[in-house]
């Protein structure tokens, strides 16, 4: 408004927007003309043209320019323009939450810059502002309706002129790119509804009924529309602000715009998902533009908080829906990690501040009144707050550079609302967190006031019936309690902690800690300022001074278990004792403000202390003068007017006494040189001379006895003038470095020991002119040991033979001495209890006094710096005293700081006052209040039981004691309460409009309970909905009660309220006549009552409540009623529809979609018509466009739903494909969808028979589902959904077509590229800006599995895809994991499932191309690896997991891939392990990932059995080493495992290797380490393993004449392969007694009845039907051997053995109808007694009820084998038959027993070299195979080690045998070992020394050597072995007597073996580097050494 007039003064707007300028002068001048022109006109009445608005704002802005100047002018200028007749005007433009903002904003300012003046006068233009908008903040409960409606009124009058329009608030920067583009049809039916609304003298009720269509219709569209041309968003915001002037329909605008909010909030969450995206068109030129979602956002929210804040305090049923929308846009910000802006967050935290005053304010003396008129402000108030939290919480997250101290002010509401906080914990936490984000500071506050806390709630339990610390305990925290002890007054407390103080006592001898925390305590508790406490505190402390005083003079007890002595040794009269208490004394009787009482027992105290010395004795009372040293001097100077006092201190000091060590004498005596008494300066002078005499005689010192008294005076530490402290320090050092090299050097030449007096006087002058600064001093007091020098000036000088001119060196030492004094308190403290420095000092004062120079004066502030050291503190310039001295006579001038330290109690007064001044904004009241509701809650515990009396009885003050109004605002506070009271006062009201007052009452308390768990209580909202909701409405006013009804029902059921949701149920379900259902099937009801009733039975419906709740009805019933209402609503559908209520139609829909998600009893008639009908009805709605869209939604997703097998699929598909075009991208996705059921329903022929007749098609179907597919403008879920459908139509179109196809279309490229611009992510954020053609994991999976699906049914064209960039592609989608951090589920399987399913189904044809690809890429193999974690962090990984390990046991044929896995691995032990035992678990027994599993594990255990790879897999895991309390268990039984205590990880690996190194580990043995339980990585494995075995083969039911399956096989094969190579598992096999399972299945096998005897078994059946028998035994027995063939799984227990022999004799007889089961159980039987002594026993021996032993059993196999004719015709006879070796392994192994031997020699096993070795060689010794005899000569040398087997027999063969094989054969080499075992039996010597023949052999053995340069010929011959084994022969036999060695001698073996010798010789001269290399050379040397020496 402007006020026109040519005649008046105007102020232009050009001259106005000068305020503002930059510059500070033209603001001025402006502010001047201004202010001049202004005032006169008001003053002269005259009329000024200006803006009245413009003018206040700019003068607000006036505050945002610096400098600041001329505040109070311009706020008083404002104040002027708002109390004239211009200020209407301004609040008219202005409102009150805007103009308040503003004002804080200013009152910020003046706070910050200290504008006291300037404060005050913006308080008064507050109140002035609060008395214009007739809006008090608080006010008392009977002006409270009038203020409201004043308020209200007066605001609809301001604004009644006033026309909103949205649009002018809008720019041009507001707007961006349309999401989507609506089509011309879509813009004419909005049009049309905005049109509807725009209508002019239209009705209330034409109004509403348009809002309701618009909520009906409002799902057809994208949100996104609205906020596009022609802007109906912005007129629902218009329709809400003339329906909130006119009061008509603002319910309906306001449902109108919750829905569309509600919409908006979905299509946010949709456009997030990748698959919903959609690249746009248009050019950037052309492209729609649509309002900001946060522009819009922002709007709504400014206005609805413009309309909620004139409503806070008028009851009305709008408030609940206004709170709902703020709450639901606060989401969207949420959702949309957008900050909220920044005016609309001040205006919910002024609305917050308005609240929370108001409740806080109001006052009544009607407890029951108070909390009826406090509920609903505070409901409103708890939302808010909330709100307001949630909002800043967004804009600290997301706002960019927010002010962390703004946000802080924003939020001071919320933290001064002490009831919210205690009553909703919740909020509490998160306001916390909100704290803490806003940074240190605030977190310090935070953690004040937890301080704070804590230690009223210590207190508080102290107080309390309860139990109560101890003494001690408290000690341990009086810190914490002393906080609150000065607030809470309570003088209970404070005598616990006195009595505390004694109770410790005799524990603080020992506990040092806990007497500091006494001694802390005694000092608080002194220091208290309450004089009611310290009088108590006081007299406590005398009381117990005194009793222990009159104990030690009475010799009685002070204290139980302590000795009087003993305490005042530890310093302890009454209470604990150190220097701060004493001072505390001191100070307490001095300072005028302490009581008479308190001054006198603290004299008495201290005269007590020092009157000691004459009830102890002189070393205990040292040890008290020890403590009281520091103070004497300050005992001195309180002893001036002290008279008691005074009398104890003189006689102590008195020299002739022994109470005090002579320094301490003298200490105390020059104290009273400086006091102001004359005669006791006298007195003082006399006592120092006396006691310096005394030194004089016994000291080789100067004498002074010739000096009396009388000449010095009295006033000999007098100064008349006290010197000037900063005179001391005055020079400043030029050259700082040059001074500092000074000092040093003058300290340097002082520590000359010969010094000439005359150099050392003239250097201590210049050191004493230099030390005038204080950096020098500072240098020199760091300089070891500098002070020596000045000590020795002092003391040297005054010796007998140094007196003469004495003086000239002394006076500069000492004012160096006085420096250094004044510079160091370590050397104050040092030098005080040197008493040699105070005799030093008194003599140069006796001898300088009349000489008139400085000296005196500087000796005097010496003794004074060294007596009060304690007490000063200094600096460059000043001297400060912390205590004040009195009268006495000081000779330095100093200042005085007597302030004592702030004790614990003052920190928490302290503490406490800024928590008021920062927390609460400086209100007192609040901060009282808080304290008062947190003493309450922690007394009662829970808010719900907090009373007045339980606070009341509490020894605590009255101001900390709760009130009525705080009880009232705490029950308000309450929600579950004021629930049932507004419950309560529904079930008694009987006003309709009361009644629809408290349901509005009830909405806002669900809107606050909308984020909370509902608890037992809300069951009486159905009685309240089921007592009104059940009755038929008649009149208007009826109807209107319904609908609210209908609405609190339909807002129980959001919220899912269990009862509401049952009650509805049940009464539907029982009453077929229920008005709900009348009212459905009413084709009269108005919309929005049908409305109301869809949602609520969708709600019901889809909660399942029917089903879920078995008291209700039964599954079958609720079917029944589902089919029920399934029927009726479709025809009802039908009638609306005729009826064109196409409203009611779409309402209806809703609920038939929702009945369609269970499941329908319907017949195939039924199902048939109901398609029909919805075929039908949608396509009387049949529209291209939007419009429609949520009907054809409904119909096509009831489609899907229900089966359409009978319908004919021509005329469905028809319709269905038609449907694919529409707009709507659901539509077109529900379409897809239901194409593809309808296809699967049907047969393959009938489906190809279609296909042929949908010619409108281009292409036909195949076709445009491909096209769709590859279409990149398509809405990426629809691609996906055509891709699906066209792999099911590849085998119907055939491979060779739709390769055609797929080439047409370029289908290969256009999937490389679509890699090319792959998204991995399921969701798109804000910060992704997606432009262009995008394709989704979905979308990529769709072209991999045409591909898969093609290769499958033509393997040959993988080839033609390797030559294609697609595949290499492949292994790049892989890469992309590291290009985000979450992974969508969608990529985790395109990568797991379909990529390396691709790459395994290449293996078969195109393996090379793999291992040029992927095998050689090292980073796919690592991302290989990360997949695996992606897939086990997911739900349900098994389809994922079975395709990773196909691609994995591909790669793993590769070496190199092999390695890098594994490495990769290496590095992820938890991975690892996680892999393997994943598939293992029970669950998955039979699945196929199980399978792959168990075929990955025996592929990794047959390659480390190898050896040929560089990991050792077993090895890795059996290394990683974990706790068991990091294990969960997996399965029900317990984990009975082997537990090793290590105490790390290294111990334990190191401790198993050292294990594993030992050829037989002992399994028993356990390492006993101190630490945890751990287990390994094997054992584990182990373990899972275990359990299978148990699952397949279960002892006591597994039955052998069943076929084993896969799982079996696999299982023990894994077993098996783990047992042999991990001595873990084996120890791990023996704690879970997996033998003895072994054997008892068995032995169920062999004692089964149904079998029986084998033989017998055999002829009954069939060969043939024992198959399955045999392959079972071959699976376990496999199992055994592996297992068994380690050298860890040995047998050492002898039953064990007997029963593993007995079993296998028992399954002998089965042996003869299997060649390979014979041969894998003497296999076992060989792995069993290869290291088991044991074993080789009970295989020996023939076992009780057996008729044969194994080993005889073993040997006829052995016979078998050798002697058997039928051997195939191509055996090599060159390769060792495995039949034959493993028997005579078995009896090698036997040999190593007795019995075995025994056994061996019974049954003439050597007979058999009858056959194959006879006397006589023939040439049919060619016929025996040679491996048979090598095998044979074998097990003989065996046997010939022991002396059963070495007897000769057999030699004419053995001889044979050699002759005619050449050298080093093996068959030779055995014959030889033989002799030679045979010759080490002495029982053999004569008869082989006496063997002609044999010692031939021998020397042409020896002599062959000669023949054969071993070097030369090393390829044919290269060993000495037969040479030793000859020496060694004849060594044993000739040269161990003197007859054999003589019959050596007289043989040419003689010359042969010194031939031998120097053949042997020559060679190693010729060849030494080569005979070192030759086997046996060295030992056949030293043989022959032996040999020659011997002889």
């Amino acid at each position: 408004m402007l006020f026109n007039d040519n005649s008046g003064f105007k102020l232009g707007e050009e001259l106005l927007f000068k305020l503002t300028s930059e510059s500070p002068e033209i603001r001025m001048r402006t502010l001047e003309q201004v202010e001049r022109g202004f005032i006169r006109c008001i003053r002269l009445k005259e009329t000024l043209n200006f803006k009245p608005q413009l003018l206040f704002k700019q003068l607000i802005r006036w505050f945002g320019y610096t400098p600041l100047i001329a505040v109070d002018r311009v706020l008083t200028l404002l104040l002027e323009l708002l109390r004239s007749e211009y200020g209407n005007v301004v609040v008219k433009k202005i409102t009150y939450e805007r103009l308040c903002i503003e004002l804080e904003k200013v009152m910020k300012i003046l706070y910050s810059i200290g504008a006291k003046q300037g404060i005050d006068l913006m308080k008064e233009l507050q109140n002035l502002v609060i008395k214009i908008y007739n809006s008090q903040l608080c006010f008392t409960d009977t002006e409270t309706t009038e203020s409201t409606k004043t308020m209200s009124n007066s605001d609809s009058v301001n604004d009644a002129n006033l026309e909103f329009d949205f649009y002018d608030q809008i720019s041009d920067v507001d707007y961006e790119c349309a999401w989507t583009r609506a089509s011309l049809d879509d813009l004419a039916t909005m049009k049309i509804l905005l049109e509807s609304l725009k209508i002019e003298n239209i009705t209330e009720t034409e109004l509403e009924l348009h809002l309701i269509q618009v909520q009906v219709k409002i799902q057809d569209y994208p949100a996104e529309f609205f906020l596009q041309s022609p802007q109906l968003f912005l007129e629902l915001l218009q329709v809400q602000k003339k329906a909130w002037k006119n009061n008509t329909s603002l319910l309906q605008a306001n449902r109108a715009l919750l829905a569309f909010v509600k919409q908006l909030r979905n299509r946010i969450l949709i456009r997030q998902n990748i698959l919903c995206y959609v690249p746009i068109l248009d050019s950037p030129n052309t492209k729609p533009r649509q309002l900001r979602v946060p522009i819009a956002l922002g709007l709504l929210l400014n206005s609805c908080l413009e309309i909620l804040s004139s409503m806070l305090f008028t009851p009305s049923n709008h408030n609940w829906l206004l709170l709902e929308l703020l709450l639901e846009v606060i989401q969207i910000f949420n959702i949309l990690n957008t900050p909220v802006a920044l005016a609309c967050t001040e205006i919910l935290s002024l609305m917050a501040k308005r609240l929370i005053a108001y409740c806080h304010g109001l006052e009544n003396s009607d407890m029951s009144q108070l909390v009826d008129n406090l509920t609903m402000p505070r409901l409103q108030s708890l939302i808010l707050n909330g709100l307001l939290q949630d909002a800043v919480a967004l804009n600290i997250t997301h706002g960019n550079g927010i002010d962390r101290t703004n946000a802080r002010y924003l939020i001071q509401p919320i933290l001064m609302d002490s009831s919210y906080l205690s009553c909703v914990p919740n909020r509490r936490k998160t306001l916390s967190n909100l704290i803490s984000a806003l940074g240190s500071e605030f977190n310090l506050e935070q953690e004040q006031l937890l301080q704070l806390k804590q230690a009223y709630s210590l207190a508080l339990s102290q107080l309390q019936d309860q139990p109560k610390l101890t003494g001690s305990q408290l000690l341990q925290v009086q810190s914490q309690l002393c906080l609150v002890i000065t607030q809470m007054g309570s003088e209970a407390l404070v005598k616990q902690l006195f009595q505390s103080i004694i109770d410790s006592t005799p524990l603080f001898e020992s506990n040092k800690l806990l007497r500091k925390e006494a001694e802390s305590l005694l000092s608080t508790l002194l220091d208290l300022h309450d004089d009611h406490l310290k009088s108590t505190v006081f007299s406590l402390v005398a009381h117990s001074a005194v009793q222990h005083f009159h104990a030690i003079v009475n010799k009685s007890k002070y204290l139980p278990g302590c000795n009087n002595l003993d305490l005042i040794r530890q310093h302890i009269l009454g209470l604990p004792l150190n220097s701060v208490l004493l001072r505390k004394l001191l100070f307490y009787s001095w300072t005028p403000t302490s009581s008479d009482k308190i001054k006198q027992w603290c004299t008495d105290y201290l005269t007590m202390l020092l009157k000691l010395c004459n009830v102890i004795n002189k070393q205990d009372f040292e040890i008290v003068c020890h403590l009281t040293t520091p103070e004497l001097p300050l005992m001195v100077c309180r002893s001036t007017n002290q008279t008691q006092l005074h009398n104890v201190l003189w006689h102590i000091f008195e020299p002739d006494s022994t109470y005090l060590e002579p320094l301490q004498m003298l200490r105390g005596n020059l104290c009273y040189m400086f006091n102001p008494n004359l005669q006791l300066r006298k007195e003082a002078t006399i006592r120092i001379m006396y006691t310096l005499r005394c030194q004089d005689y016994v000291h080789d010192a100067l004498f002074i006895n010739n000096l009396s008294p009388d000449f010095f005076g009295p006033d000999l530490c007098v100064v008349q003038q006290p010197m000037a402290y900063d005179n001391i320090f005055t020079e400043s050092l030029a050259d700082p470095l040059q001074g500092k090299c000074s000092v040093k050097a003058l300290v340097r030449l002082l520590q000359t020991a010969d010094l000439r007096a005359s150099i050392r006087r003239s250097t201590f002058v210049q050191l004493n002119v230099l030390l005038q600064n204080w950096e020098a001093v500072d240098e020199f007091v760091n300089h070891d040991e500098s002070y020596r020098p000045v000590l020795d000036a002092l003391r040297s000088p005054l010796k007998r033979d140094n007196h003469n001119n004495c003086l000239e060196i002394v006076l500069p030492a000492v004012s160096i001495f006085m420096k250094l004094l004044c510079h160091s308190a370590d050397f104050r403290s040092e030098m005080s209890k040197i008493c040699e420095v105070y005799v030093c000092l008194l003599r140069v004062l006796l001898l300088s006094h009349s000489s008139g120079s400085e000296l005196p004066r500087e000796v005097s502030a010496c003794l004074f710096l060294l007596l009060f050291h304690v007490h000063i503190t200094t600096n460059r310039s000043t001297m400060v005293l912390n205590a004040d001295l009195g009268d006495m006579l000081i000779p330095i001038m100093c200042e005085l700081n007597a302030a004592m330290p702030l004790s614990t109690a003052d920190e928490g007064l302290c503490l406490e006052k800024k928590l008021i001044d920062r927390r609460f904004a400086g209100n007192a009241d609040l901060a009282a209040q808080h304290w008062r509701l947190h003493i309450a809650h922690n007394v009662c515990q829970t808010p719900a039981n907090i009373t007045l009396t339980l606070v009341e009885n509490l020894n605590i003050r009255d101001t900390l004691k709760l009130k009525m109004e705080d009880l009232a605002l705490v029950q308000a506070t309450q929600t579950d309460v004021q629930l049932q009271r507004q419950l309560l006062k529904a079930s008694n009201c009987s006003d309709g409009h009361s009644l629809e007052q408290i349901v509005d009452n009830l909405q806002t308390m669900l809107v606050l309970l909308r984020t909370s768990t509902f608890n037992d209580k809300t069951k009486n909202f159905w009685v309240l909905i089921h007592k009104y909701i059940g009755l038929v409405p008649g009149t208007s006013v009826d109807r209107r009660l319904y609908i609210s009804f209908l609405q609190l029902c339909l807002s129980c059921l959001d919220q899912r309220n269990k009862e509401v949701l049952n009650g509805i149920t049940e009464a539907i379900c029982n009453n077929p006549h229920h008005t709900l259902t009348m009212l459905l099937q009413d084709r009269g009801v108005g919309l929005d009552m049908m409305y109301l009733i869809c949602q609520c039975l969708v709600n019901v419906i889809e909660a399942k409540c029917i089903i879920d709740n078995s008291k209700t009805v039964s599954n079958h019933n609720a079917q029944q009623l589902y089919c029920q209402y399934f029927r009726q609503l479709s025809a009802l559908a039908r009638q609306h529809f005729e009826l064109r209520q196409l409203e009611h139609v779409r309402c209806l829909l809703g609920v038939l979609r929702t009945l369609s998600d269970n499941t329908l009893s319907l017949s195939v008639t039924e199902v048939k018509s109901y398609a029909q009908h919805f075929i039908q009805l949608s396509s009387d709605l049949r529209t291209s466009t939007q419009t429609g869209s949520q009907w054809q939604r409904d119909c096509l997703y009831i489609l899907a739903k229900i089966q359409t097998r009978d319908l004919p699929l021509e005329k469905v598909l028809r319709y269905l494909l038609s449907l694919c075009g529409h707009s709507d991208g659901e539509v077109r996705a529900l379409a897809w969808v239901s194409l593809a059921n309808c296809l699967s329903n049907v047969s393959n022929q009938e489906i190809a028979d279609i296909l042929n007749r949908l010619d409108f098609l281009p292409g036909g179907l195949p076709a445009c589902c491909l096209t769709t597919l590859l279409d990149v403008h398509e809405l990426m879920l629809v691609r996906a959904l055509a891709g699906r459908v066209f792999i099911e139509l590849i085998p119907l179109n055939g491979p060779d077509a739709t390769i055609e196809l797929m080439h047409r279309h370029d289908f290969i490229s256009d999937t490389l590229s679509a890699l090319k611009n792959m998204y991995i992510n399921s969701t798109v954020t804000v910060n992704d800006n997606l432009v262009g053609q995008q394709n989704s994991c979905e979308v990529i999976s769709c072209y991999i599995d045409i591909c898969l699906r093609l290769v499958k049914l033509l393997p040959f064209w993988a080839a033609n895809l390797c030559k294609h960039g697609f595949v290499n592609a492949l292994s790049e989608v892989l890469k992309m994991q590291n290009s985000t951090k979450t992974l969508s589920k969608a990529y985790i399987e395109l990568c797991s499932v379909q990529i390396c399913e691709f790459y395994a189904l290449m293996y078969v044809d195109n393996f090379r191309h793999l291992q040029k690809t992927v095998c050689q890429d090292p980073v796919f193999m690592e991302f290989y690896i990360r997949l695996y974690n992606k897939v086990l962090n997911l739900e349900c990984p098994d389809r994922m997991l079975v395709h990773l390990m196909k691609l994995f046991l591909v790669m793993c044929k590769d070496d190199n891939a092999y390695l890098f896995l594994f490495e990769q691995l290496k590095k992820q032990q938890q991975l690892r392990l996680d892999i393997f035992l994943y598939g293992l678990h029970l669950s998955y027994c039979t699945h196929p990932v199980q399978r792959y599993t168990l075929t990955v594990i025996s592929m990794v255990f047959s390659k480390v059995q190898s050896g040929s790879q560089q990991i050792n897999f077993v090895t890795e895991l059996e290394n990683y080493v974990l706790p068991l309390t990091e294990l969960l268990p997996s399965d029900d039984q317990k984990i009975e495992l082997e537990f090793v205590r290590v105490e790390n990880t290294q111990n334990s690996v190191h401790s198993l290797n050292r294990q594993q190194q030992q050829k037989q580990p002992e399994p028993e043995q356990e390492t006993h380490i101190s630490g945890v339980n751990c287990t390994n990585g094997a054992v584990l494995l182990y373990y899972r393993l275990d359990r299978l075995f148990e699952h397949f083969f279960p002892v006591k039911t597994y039955n052998f004449l069943h076929p084993p399956s896969m799982g079996h096989v696999q299982v023990c094969d894994a077993i098996g392969g783990l047992l042999k190579l991990s001595p873990w598992a084996v120890r791990a096999a023996k704690q879970l007694k997996l033998l003895d399972r072994v054997f008892q299945l068995f032995e169920s096998f062999l004692n089964d009845s149904n079998i029986g005897n084998a033989s017998i078994y055999v002829r009954r059946v069939g060969a043939h039907k024992c198959r399955d028998i045999l392959s079972n035994l071959l699976v376990v027995l496999n199992m055994m051997a592996k297992w068994h063939s380690s050298l860890y799984a040995v047998i050492t227990e002898p039953t064990v053995a007997n029963n593993a022999v007995r079993l296998l004799i028992r399954i002998w007889p089965w042996l003869s109808h299997s060649a390979l089961l014979k041969q894998m159980t003497v296999q076992l039987a060989m792995f069993f007694t290869e290291h088991s002594l044991e074993m080789c026993k009970q295989t020996s021996l023939v076992l009780p009820g057996q008729s044969h032993s194994l080993l005889q059993l073993i040997v006829r196999v052995a016979h078998y084998e050798t002697t058997r004719n039928n051997a195939p015709e191509k055996e090599d006879n060159t390769t060792p038959n495995p039949n034959l070796l493993q028997p005579l392994r078995v009896m090698m192994n036997c040999c190593s027993c007795t019995e075995g031997r025994l056994a061996l020699s019974k049954m003439h096993v050597l007979d058999m070299f009858d056959t194959i070795l006879p006397a006589t060689y023939t040439p049919n010794l060619r016929k025996i195979r040679p491996h048979v005899v090598t095998s044979w000569l074998d097990f003989w040398e065996c046997y010939s080690r022991y002396e059963i087997g070495a007897k000769p027999c057999h030699l004419h063969g053995l001889l044979n045998t050699v002759r005619h094989l050449p050298p080093m054969h093996p068959q030779r080499l055995l014959c030889l070992r033989i002799f030679r075992n045979m010759c080490f039996l002495s029982g053999n010597q004569a008869h082989f020394v006496n063997f002609a023949e044999f010692l031939n052999l021998l020397r042409d053995i020896i002599a062959q050597c000669a023949e054969i340069n071993v070097v030369v010929d090393a390829n044919t011959y290269g060993s000495f072995e037969e040479e030793r084994l000859v020496v060694l022969m004849l060594w044993k036999l000739f040269c161990f007597g003197a007859k054999y060695k003589a019959m050596l001698r007289g043989t040419k073996l003689l010359k042969q073996l010194i031939h031998l010798r120097n053949h042997l010789d020559k060679t190693r001269i010729d060849f030494p580097d080569k005979v070192q290399n030759i086997p046996y050379a060295e030992s056949l040397r030293y043989l022959l050494e032996n040999l020659f020496e011997s002889l």
